[in-house]
């Protein structure tokens, strides 16, 4: 890409009026492409080895365990622990540059009872302690799935005890941490 494309770029961001329009990264791979297609359908679908029952995550074309190329996918267990969490305090693309200005973003990583081991976002409203100091390992949540303001599948880890069954529940969470095109601001894309 030359300069003169490379600045005109830069400028665009700029302009207060592409910035508040920014979108999450859209760069996914064909197999990235195939985890948000399975996963349209409002439940938590990953892949499983055919041979021997491994899940994958993140998606890929062969197991990991036994290199087998029988890759099914399948509606997974949706509940876990949280191994670890951060907040991400900085961030070089847009969409959540404007969201870090009011608080960080919670991420945690979190082992499904399927052995698979997901990062996710953490919605913190739905724990009693409401900060990420107060949460420990191993504690107890729920993780889905839901499409984010790129169309793209993003996995959000809840409380344990939170009513993530019907998909009205799923997008309001996905809604009040400022994931789904719904909470773009008017004159958006």
């Amino acid at each position: 890409m030359s300069n003169k494309y490379t600045r005109q770029a830069r400028l665009k961001l700029n302009r207060p009026s592409l910035r508040e329009r920014a979108r999450p990264p859209k760069q996914r791979t064909s197999i990235g492409h195939m985890f948000t297609t399975a996963n349209y359908s409002g439940v938590l679908v990953m892949q499983h080895c055919q041979q021997c029952g491994l899940v994958q995550y993140p998606s890929r074309e062969i197991c990991q365990n036994c290199l087998d190329g029988k890759l099914i996918w399948r509606e997974t267990s949706t509940t876990g622990h949280i191994l670890s969490s951060i907040e991400l305090h900085h961030s070089l693309w847009e969409y959540f540059k404007r969201r870090l200005v009011d608080a960080p973003w919670p991420i945690a990583t979190v082992k499904l009872d399927n052995g698979a081991t997901v990062f996710s976002h953490l919605y913190l409203a739905s724990f009693r302690e409401k900060s990420l100091e107060n949460l420990t390992k191993g504690t107890d949540v729920q993780v889905f799935s839901h499409s984010d303001s790129s169309l793209n599948s993003v996995l959000i880890a809840v409380c344990a005890t939170c009513d993530i069954a019907q998909l009205k529940d799923r997008t309001t969470i996905a809604q009040a941490m400022g994931l789904t095109a719904a909470a773009i601001k008017p004159g958006g894309i």
